[in-house]
This record gives structure tokens, sequence and C-alpha cells, in this order.
């Protein structure tokens, strides 16, 4: 069986016979050939269609079990903090400073870097409440799509933006 490339070359020579002049073609032969070659093409449509589907269906098998593995990896995460957490407060409680074995052991101390900011309520939602000069102000710009496409749509030239061309996608049924 000939690839998918080759048939739609096949078939396009074949309609370029057609739009020549110059060329005389027996009308039933070239029906002959047209059917064996779009049926022949149609065959490899289909071929490729069950690859695709197969392709989708491994995609979604893998979505899903990487889903699952996520899933037990948060899981795990959650019970590795519970437990350091546990350890730590038991630690604390007790005053000991460290505990274990010569192959595993766990001590307390103090964490390094800067001393945490503790906020009242709502400061840090609305740091407005600050005095202005402990106030960051972020500004941030992008393009107003809605804005845009109503004045394109008015036929309003804004330099630099215009519309593009819709794409076209496949269809599987």
């Amino acid at each position: 069986m000939s690839s998918l490339f080759e048939i739609t070359g096949d078939l396009l020579r074949l309609m370029d016979m057609l739009d020549d002049p110059e060329q005389e073609v027996d009308e039933e032969a070239f029906l002959d050939t047209w059917e064996g070659m779009e049926g022949e093409f149609n065959d490899k449509v289909e071929s490729w269609l069950k690859v695709i589907r197969n392709k989708e269906a491994d995609i979604k098998a893998r979505k899903e079990l990487m889903e699952d593995l996520t899933k037990k990896n948060k899981r795990d995460d959650n019970t590795i903090k519970r437990m350091k957490d546990t350890l730590l407060r038991v630690m604390q409680l007790t005053g000991t400073k460290k505990a274990g074995t010569e192959i595993l052991s766990a001590s307390v101390r103090a964490n390094g870097g800067s001393l945490p900011i503790l906020y009242a309520d709502g400061i840090k939602e609305d740091p407005l409440q600050l005095p202005k000069e402990y106030v960051l102000v972020v500004t941030t710009y992008k393009p107003n799509t809605e804005k845009i496409r109503e004045a394109l749509d008015a036929g309003i030239q804004i330099p630099g933006v215009a519309y593009g061309e819709r794409g076209t996608s496949l269809v599987i049924k």
C-alpha cells in the first residue's frame, strides 16, 4: 500500500490531468482510476485515524496515571510534613535538642535569615492602612482585548494590532 503522501500526489496529478486542456482523458478510465485511488486514500486516512485514536488513548491513560501519582505524592508530602511537625513539637515539649541513633538523628535549631514580619488582621490584604512610605505600589499593563476587538470591529485602526486568520482543525468522528 502506498503512503498517504504518495496517494495525495497521485490524486493531485490525476486532478491536474483534468485541468490540462491539451490532454485527452478517457472519462471511464479516469473515473475507475479515481475511485480506486479514492478508496486507497480513504483506507489510508482510516489507518492514520486509528493511530491517532490509539495515541489519544495512550495520552489519556498517562494523564490519569500522572494525576494518580501526583495525588499519591501530595499525600506522602502531607504525611511527611505532619510527621516532622509532630516530631518537632514533641522534641520542643520535652526539651530535647537532639534525638536518634548513629544512622539517623534529628535536632532542633533556630531558623536563620530575616525575622518574619507579623501583620495585624487585614493589613496584608489592605496595605493602604500602613503609612505610605511602607507601601510598595505595583502597576501592571496588559492589552485590553475587549476594547481592542470593539475598536477593530468598528473599523478603527490601531498601530501594531490587527485580526488574524482563524485556523482550521481536524474533526475526528
